[in-house]
């Protein structure tokens, strides 16, 4: 029976931590060029992360719960200002990195089977809500946040609109009709190193839609920062 791959990004992180600053991922997707990403920007300090995070981070409150909290770089901000954050991360190397930096309650689980406590704030950024990965998966995942949430909670969350992507020269839109899926639906795979990892599903959701998943869900949304680049930053409010 043949060993299964190593994670890649389990493996670039624990590098980086390790001393070789100079990691970096390469990234595949099926809608553009390969990208390669410094790991360093997975570790990224409050004064380097963009604007759009810095306002999320100033709108958490209560508990949070981090999810997908990957090196801990906000759970960090969090704690700092003295916050009860809960990092949750699927990998486990990332949940032990996160430990060595001072996130001793970080907690090694699949969102989805997470029931162990309740929160005032639910924290998805760099598009976390991504791992919904197409449109049902994204009222599944609303459906469970708000088993999370404490009345009166909030999702904070930021994402994309890949409609600019489409953009014909003439400044109409061209998306094939026939397409059998939301154009903000990705395909994308990890390699570090010669490793790489299995492809998954990633969505960009824009904003229209998710305010319509998550009325339907019993969310009141509103956009609380807009970005230059197509990225915006919401707000979900449970009943």
């Amino acid at each position: 029976m043949n060993k299964p791959n190593p994670d890649p990004l389990e493996v670039a992180f624990t590098d980086f931590f390790n001393g070789d600053k100079k990691a970096s991922v390469t990234i595949h997707s099926d809608i553009g060029d390969v990208e390669e990403v410094p790991v360093s920007y997975f570790f990224r300090t409050l004064k380097e992360m963009p604007l759009l995070e810095q306002k999320a981070l100033d709108f958490c409150k209560g508990s949070v719960l981090d999810v997908g909290a990957g090196s801990g770089c906000h759970s960090l901000v969090l704690k700092e200002r003295s916050l009860l954050v809960t990092p949750l991360e699927i990998r486990p190397a990332l949940v032990e990195i996160m430990k060595k930096q001072g996130l001793e309650n970080a907690v090694l689980a699949d969102f989805y089977r997470y029931k162990n406590d309740t929160f005032d704030t639910l924290l998805l950024l760099m598009n976390g809500i991504g791992f919904a990965g197409n449109l049902k998966g994204v009222d599944l995942f609303l459906k469970h946040a708000r088993k999370l949430l404490k009345p009166g909670g909030q999702l904070i969350l930021d994402s994309s609109d890949l409609m600019y992507m489409f953009e014909a020269e003439d400044g109409s839109y061209l998306i094939e009709l026939n397409r059998d899926k939301y154009y903000g639906e990705v395909e994308y795979q990890f390699e570090y190193q010669g490793i790489k990892g299995p492809s998954f599903n990633w969505i960009f959701l824009d904003y229209f839609t998710l305010e319509q998943i998550a009325t339907e869900n019993g969310f009141r949304s509103e956009v609380i920062y807009e970005g230059e680049h197509f990225e915006y930053l919401a707000r979900l409010l449970s009943a």
